[in-house]
């Protein structure tokens, strides 16, 4: 396991989430994430999930990730990251970071938009070490009111990995499909599933698919709890290794 990826997600959780908790629901101004006018004006969230068992096997599993977005009449921020890693018996089985900055310039009074994304990928288990991706393109806002957002994008890009037997880079096309479906005041649904088809020939691709279904509890606009599902496939993986790399888990949210 990565001590260092490892501690570091499990100090900024310990750090975040009693400060989080104890925050006065009813503020009127946002003083920024922590009280430290960062971030100040956009929605912030740290979502944690901790799993184990210790009996005839021993099992745990970590889960820690931040989401941050902004949006205004002329642009729309996201950035995500998350850590997760899972040990078996003492055998580390999954043990994985990345982080995902994406930027929307919205066209007035068009549902047309441009975007620009990168995306850093780093997994213990994989052939290869990191890997960075960049994609630039063309959008469009299929639906906007208090139930739905589903918008599309169009572009192209490329991924450049590092650390591994061979490593490259890949130009590819972008093609993806947001959906956020706002259920109730207090339930939600986010999907999101993004293709890269591979520009060099051949009809490799990968893809990258996320559901998130986020409830919150009782009366508290602070507090919820979240389902989560994620999987990546890469026709491309190296022999030994699999294709899909799905994961699920279970945690709890904090607006910060």
């Amino acid at each position: 396991m990565h001590l260092p990826l490892y501690r570091f997600a499990l100090a900024t959780t310990l750090t975040c989430c009693p400060i989080a908790a104890m925050a006065d629901d009813t503020a009127d101004t946002d003083q920024g994430l922590l009280a430290t006018g960062l971030l100040q004006g956009w929605q912030r969230e740290l979502d944690i999930g901790i799993n184990g068992s210790n009996g005839n096997s021993e099992t745990l599993s970590v889960h820690a990730g931040f989401k941050a977005g902004y949006r205004d009449s002329n642009d729309v921020w996201k950035f995500i990251t998350a850590y997760d890693t899972a040990s078996d018996d003492g055998n580390t089985s999954r043990n994985q970071f990345f982080a995902d900055l994406q930027k929307d310039w919205l066209w007035a009074d068009s549902p047309w938009f441009t975007f620009a994304q990168g995306r850093y990928d780093w997994d213990e288990l994989k052939d290869w070490n990191s890997r960075i991706a960049l994609a630039a393109g063309l959008g469009y806002q299929f639906v906007k009111n208090n139930t739905w957002d589903i918008a599309g994008r169009a572009g192209l890009g490329g991924s450049r990995t590092y650390g591994g037997t061979d490593d490259q880079f890949v130009p590819e096309a972008v093609l993806g499909l947001d959906v956020g479906w706002t259920i109730s005041e207090r339930e939600s649904v986010l999907f999101a599933t993004t293709f890269y088809p591979s520009l060099e020939g051949g009809g490799e691709f990968r893809n990258i698919s996320t559901m998130d279904w986020k409830m919150h509890m009782g009366d508290s606009k602070r507090l919820a709890m979240k389902i989560g599902l994620a999987n990546e496939y890469d026709s491309q993986a190296a022999e030994g290794t699999e294709q899909n790399d799905f994961k699920y888990y279970l945690a709890l949210v904090w607006a910060l």
